[in-house]
């Protein structure tokens, strides 16, 4: 035996002992489930009797859709990653964006939800396979009046070549600069083509895919698949579409469709699922059954067993690979602890469905025998007219007595009263048992004015809603976290996408593996008036601590409040509101205080400037003094003793009268231009020093007044402090 026969005999002992193998009791179940929301008559009436059916199961699901689809299909964000350290905040929001954004908008999330949540809430478990698939996209371009090398050009590319029509030029060939000549030495004429070429692109794209119940087998204690050993998926696939994914199959494969399930006969009312391909004589459109198996075996020999991915037709295992998880995510509405197999809500209603369905039978016969009773008749009564039952009908009798004699109504009991009020009891019974009620499906006209006890009943539908979420809530995440897996391993190229109004270039190849995830949907599943008032609350609250100034409430809370509100009311938040972590920083304004803080340093250094100026003009007053008083002392000293030289020569001119050289007339004109020399030296010499002086006093006192009088800051062009300047 090799190693694939052994991995055979594994997947068909898991096969046997799998949740789901058997055709009994879980089949049935679900069959039941399916007909009951159709409304099918599974229990017909005797012929005669009322045959309507409760749609219980069908109002109850439906009522309960809408929270679930507006719980995980309504907001862009599902899942958060939980960053791994304080340097991978901005990497973990990133992630979550981006992952969030490929799910809610390149996958047809809404109908994934509604048909993985139905499943879930009629049939008890509901699977979900991700993958990642590639898929072509192919074009057609067309060129006219292309030349060879031209086309060979075109060639080079992933392209092929599906139309060609030759163009004739009328003008002769030329290679290498010379004319192209024939074996008859003619000229050969330049033929160009248009062309028409397909240019096939493959691309990597997620996709979900929702398993029908009945199609799946699972060994597992676990009802999220977490620890699962084994889980199969079986479908009918013809044998060109298994090769087209890569599978070489022969034509002669055994593995053919062989019958159909009772869920499948439950669902195929109207034959949708009719396979048309079984009797065609091409074999490549023959069909067969194809299992798609995850099963835990060592494969390798290590003595560790890994998760193993097959594909297998018959008895042959046709593909084999190693895989890291099963790409499978089960959402089940009631779990039975300890076991894979849940409870759906269909199983809750089910024998409550079948009551008022006899209820409301039971009724309708009494008000159709109250409305046409029976009567006891005798021989003289034409039956016939008392069968044609008709408005204004006449019935004939024969006998010469009374028509009371031939004709007695027969008294039935009118129990339409009665009905209703089983049917409410009922009712009162689904509503323990799922939640769902009057008030969580719309407003009663009985209990309009009893408020109080409206949002009571309101907010405890929702709460039972809120944790059929909540379970749903682990399938989800499981389902995110495959996602995000298969991006980050399928080597998905990078791409620049417009996120929270930025855009960003994303590469899922530098994500980490082993993030902690959470669902971040909001959990509320009751009445959006109740939850908007609550919001409000909330938002007065924002206002009063904005007011108060209490540091609790930031622009980012009151933005997220923002969105809230607006998707409380039904609209787009992004519509009316900014987010304030893209709005860039405003300009910094002047910094007053650093700028009279700069103005007062400028003053303590004019301050300082100012009495080194004053010290040194008092030294330089000093100076001055002292040289004047040094240059008052020349002066006194060069007067005396120029007076002293007069003196002499007054004295020598006297005696030179007196020995009669000089007369007295001369001599007296000579002392009086010697006086008038001395006088005009002395206040030239005087005269300079007294200016420098003036000067030096009329400086002191304008730097005096400047120093203790306003000042005014001098700025340069880009308003940078370069000085202060007195205001005169």
């Amino acid at each position: 035996m090799n190693d694939f026969d052994k991995l055979l005999s594994v997947i068909e002992a898991h096969e046997a002992t799998a949740i789901g193998q058997d055709r009994g009791r879980l089949s049935r179940e679900r069959t039941r489930s399916i007909d009951m929301y159709n409304g099918r008559n599974i229990e017909p009436a005797p012929e005669g009797r009322s045959q309507v059916v409760d749609w219980s199961v069908f109002e109850t699901i439906q009522w309960i859709m809408p929270s679930l689809i507006r719980i995980f299909a309504s907001k862009d964000e599902i899942v958060e990653f939980d960053p791994i350290g304080p340097d991978d905040e901005e990497a973990a929001k990133q992630e979550s964006s981006v992952l969030n954004h490929q799910i809610m908008s390149k996958v047809d999330w809404f109908m994934t939800c509604y048909t993985w949540f139905q499943d879930a809430l009629l049939t008890k478990n509901a699977y979900i396979y991700a993958e990642m698939a590639e898929v072509f996209h192919t074009e057609s371009e067309y060129y006219e009046n292309q030349t060879e090398e031209q086309i060979a050009l075109l060639l080079q590319e992933d392209v092929q070549v599906t139309e060609q029509e030759p163009v004739p030029t009328g003008e002769a060939k030329v290679m290498n600069g010379q004319p192209v000549i024939d074996q008859f030495g003619q000229p050969v004429e330049q033929i160009n083509y248009n062309v028409t070429i397909r240019r096939t692109r493959p691309q990597k794209k997620l996709q979900f895919t929702v398993f029908p119940p009945e199609r799946c087998k699972v060994s597992s204690d676990d009802f999220a698949l977490n620890e699962a050993d084994y889980f199969e998926y079986s479908c009918e696939k013809s044998l060109s579409d298994l090769r087209k994914e890569g599978i070489n199959v022969p034509d002669d494969i055994s593995g053919d469709y062989d019958y159909q399930t009772e869920e499948e006969a439950a669902r195929n009312e109207r034959y949708e699922d009719y396979r048309h391909s079984r009797d065609l004589p091409s074999p490549e459109l023959r069909e067969v059954t194809v299992r798609y198996v995850w099963v835990r075996y060592d494969f390798d020999g290590d003595g560790i067993a890994e998760m193993q991915h097959c594909i297998v037709i018959g008895k042959q295992i046709l593909f084999r690979e190693d895989c890291s998880t099963i790409p499978v995510a089960c959402i089940v509405p009631f779990i039975m602890t300890h076991r894979h197999e849940g409870i759906s809500v269909a199983d809750c209603l089910a024998d409550i469905t079948r009551i008022k369905t006899k209820l409301l039978r039971g009724g309708l016969d009494s008000l159709e025998q109250s409305v046409n009773p029976r009567h006891a008749i005798n021989e003289n009564v034409h039956v016939d007219d008392l069968l044609r039952n008709v408005p204004g009908g006449v019935v004939r009798t024969q006998g010469k007595g009374p028509v009371a004699n031939d004709v007695m109504p027969l008294q039935t009991e009118f129990v339409f009263p009665q009905a209703q009020q089983g049917i409410e009891h009922m009712d009162r019974m689904i509503e323990s048992r799922v939640g769902v009620n009057r008030m969580f499906q719309g407003i009663d006209a009985s209990a309009s004015n009893d408020h109080d006890r409206v949002g009571q009943l309101s907010t405890m539908a929702s709460q039972r809603v809120e944790m059929i979420a909540r379970m749903f809530g682990h399938g989800v995440q499981r389902l995110f976290k495959i996602a995000h897996e298969l991006l980050i391993k399928s080597g998905h190229e990078k791409e620049t996408l417009k996120l929270n109004g930025q855009w960003i270039t994303v590469n899922p190849s530098e994500w980490k593996t082993g993030r902690d995830m959470r669902v971040v949907a909001p959990f509320s599943a009751g009445n959006k008036d109740a939850l908007l008032n609550r919001l409000m609350m909330i938002a007065n609250f924002h206002e009063k601590a904005l007011q108060g100034g209490l540091p609790i409430v930031t622009a980012q809370d009151s933005y997220e409040l923002s969105l809230e509100i607006a998707d409380a009311a039904g609209v787009s938040g992004d519509k009316f509101f900014t987010d304030p972590s893209t709005i860039p920083p405003p300009e910094p304004g002047p910094d007053y205080t650093a700028i009279a803080l700069e103005v007062e340093d400028k003053k303590v250094n004019q301050r300082e400037v100012d009495s080194q100026r004053d010290a040194e003009m008092a030294k330089y007053k000093a100076d001055l003094d002292a040289e004047m008083e040094q240059f008052k002392a020349r002066l006194s000293s060069e007067t005396q003793l120029a007076i002293a030289e007069l003196k002499e020569n007054k004295t020598t001119s006297r005696e030179r009268m007196k020995l009669g050289l000089e007369d007295e007339r001369v001599t007296s004109e000579a002392l009086d231009n010697v006086k008038s020399e001395v006088s005009e030296e002395i206040s030239r010499q005087i005269q300079g020093p007294l200016m420098e002086l003036s000067n030096a006093v009329m400086q002191i006192g304008e730097m005096v007044h400047r120093s203790n009088g306003p000042k005014r800051v001098i700025r340069d062009q880009n308003g940078e402090m370069i000085g202060v300047e007195s205001v005169s």
